[in-house]
């Protein structure tokens, strides 16, 4: 189904973007290169690691990922979009990231109608808003919006009504159905939270953590989860809304419901009932201070009833409060808390998923030469995770992350 979707995508931008009638087509991306050095209290944890490249006194030097984004008029209301990466995670060497169709006609009211249609991310995140969903205070990505990364892609449509004041305030709600969302949850159940700049292309995959285990208690599960994949054919849905005074403060919440049904598994994917609320603020402060919150609170579940709950059955929380500050023309300043958590509400003893966590980042980068950003930044963070027991190693761990990242916009 997702190589369908891909096929399909591809084509139709393909067409779209080479259309005679298309114009003012534009190209942009970025190209990210780093060193990185970490270490941990044991050699082996990697599985349930905080860092996606988790481990002890590891040095890498990679292209963390290219993405080129091509974009286009299709007439006065309709522009096209579609991002494609290579990155060093990825299950496949090249692929689509994102394939945006977006509807935003003019309006001479207060009321402003806008809408897309396609493959994209939710609007969760106000850190990643850059190319290629990068953020500009950051390398790594915060537990929440790297979890968004991961498992979260809409695959529908998406409609937004606002209402904007003379003064350019605006109050804008929205909505969305989409499918191919019916395992997110599982990365978080059966691993945790994790802390990176990764975010899955549509026909990606990811290698579950202790692997004997699950297979163990749920021999029908895949020890590859797919994050858009369609299980059961049940759309499910997120709406919210937004409130913003324009480069002042920004305020937005968004409720998420999946509609997966926890019983039905596919080709080694079972559905995850996933539901969750998330809530963000941003605000411009005096002295060219930034500040960023995000909260996320939610559940999910697998499997039919194992006594009073499903067979997995957690509950997941995340909060991230980041502060920034614009130096010097050029010069960033950057730190980050956060804390996140799972908790296990399900009876199976066998299946240790409880874990929680915080962490602390700090990046300064330079912007030169317009297009051109290097970035130093050190991340450390204090885990608890259950299911370290299960590999031998110490359930309560402190790594430290380290980065010197170069990136190239174009």
């Amino acid at each position: 189904m997702n190589r369908q979707i891909l096929f399909l995508s591809t084509l139709f931008f393909t067409n779209v973007l080479l259309a005679d009638e298309f114009h003012n087509i534009q190209a942009h991306g970025v190209a990210d290169f780093r060193y990185i050095h970490t270490d941990s209290d044991c050699p082996n944890n990697t599985d349930f690691s905080v860092f996606r490249d988790g481990g002890a006194n590891r040095d890498l030097f990679r292209v963390n990922e290219t993405a080129l984004t091509l974009q286009g008029r299709i007439s006065w209301s309709w522009t096209a979009s579609i991002t494609a990466k290579y990155a060093h995670h990825a299950k496949n060497p090249v692929d689509i990231s994102e394939a945006v169709l977006f509807f935003k006609p003019v309006s001479t009211s207060p009321f402003r109608f806008n809408a897309r249609l396609g493959s994209f991310y939710a609007p969760i995140s106000l850190e990643n808003t850059g190319a290629a969903w990068t953020s500009p205070y950051t390398l790594t990505s915060s537990a929440i919006n790297s979890w968004v990364g991961e498992e979260l892609k809409t695959f529908g449509g998406e409609a937004t009504l606002g209402y904007y004041f003379e003064n350019g305030d605006h109050v804008d709600i929205f909505g969305a159905g989409f499918g191919n969302n019916d395992t997110t949850g599982t990365l978080l159940a059966f691993r945790g939270w994790q802390m990176h700049a990764y975010e899955a292309t549509i026909l990606d995959g990811f290698k579950l953590p202790n692997q004997a285990q699950i297979q163990n208690i749920f021999p029908k599960q895949a020890m590859t989860t797919q994050p858009f994949v369609e299980v059961d054919g049940r759309a499910g849905y997120y709406a919210g809304f937004n409130l913003e005074r324009p480069d002042v403060v920004k305020f937005r919440a968004l409720y998420y419901d999946n509609m997966a049904n926890p019983a039905v598994v596919e080709k080694g994917q079972y559905g995850w009932y996933t539901r969750f609320g998330s809530a963000g603020l941003k605000i411009s402060l005096p002295f060219e201070f930034v500040f960023v919150e995000q909260s996320m609170l939610g559940n999910t579940q697998m499997g039919g009833l194992v006594g009073n709950h499903a067979a997995v059955d957690v509950n997941f929380w995340a909060h991230s409060f980041l502060l920034s500050k614009k130096i010097i023309e050029g010069h960033r300043l950057s730190v980050r808390y956060e804390l996140f958590g799972v908790h296990k509400n399900d009876e199976l003893v066998k299946n240790p998923n409880e874990s929680s966590g915080s962490a602390w980042t700090a990046n300064y980068n330079w912007v030169f030469l317009k297009h051109h950003q290097l970035n130093f930044e050190v991340t450390t963070a204090t885990s608890n995770v259950a299911a370290r027991n299960l590999q031998n190693i110490p359930v309560s761990q402190d790594e430290t992350f380290w980065q010197v990242g170069y990136r190239i916009f174009f």
